[in-house]
């Protein structure tokens, strides 16, 4: 009898893993109709560096276009926001133990298939260990 629970279980679960792939393949596909071509859109790349020492911060927090984009820098300091649409944009960064850039805007647009690259400065906060 154990072994037939034990099979009855084995198979519920694989059924439950079974449909819980199909929706979420539903949504990711449903989800993908609205976004325009992929040439409607850039790439914003860069580097968030300690400004007195020009080291790269890890951790710090990328946010394009007021949140819509968000990224986090590696180790290195390096970070990649893709897809943002082309046009007007802005940002704002941040990281601990620094004060945030506050809204960066009247940036160069963004043109279609672009590959921006930015360098981004943050000062430590006074008496941060940064």
């Amino acid at each position: 009898m154990d072994t037939d629970a034990g099979a009855i279980r084995r198979y519920t679960a694989r059924i439950a893993r079974l449909a819980l792939v199909a929706v979420l393949g539903c949504l990711f596909v449903s989800c993908g109709q609205g976004i325009p071509p992929a040439g409607n859109y850039a790439t914003v790349l860069g580097t968030v560096v300690d400004a007195s020492t020009g080291k790269g911060i890890a951790g710090a927090n990328v946010s394009i276009n007021g949140g819509v984009l968000v990224a986090q820098t590696d180790g290195g300091g390096n970070f990649r926001v893709m897809p943002v649409p082309t046009g007007d944009w802005d940002y704002t960064v941040s990281a601990t133990g620094y004060g945030s850039t506050g809204l960066v805007t009247n940036l160069a647009p963004l043109s279609p298939g672009e590959q921006r690259t930015v360098t981004i400065q943050l000062t430590a906060t006074p008496g941060s260990s940064s």
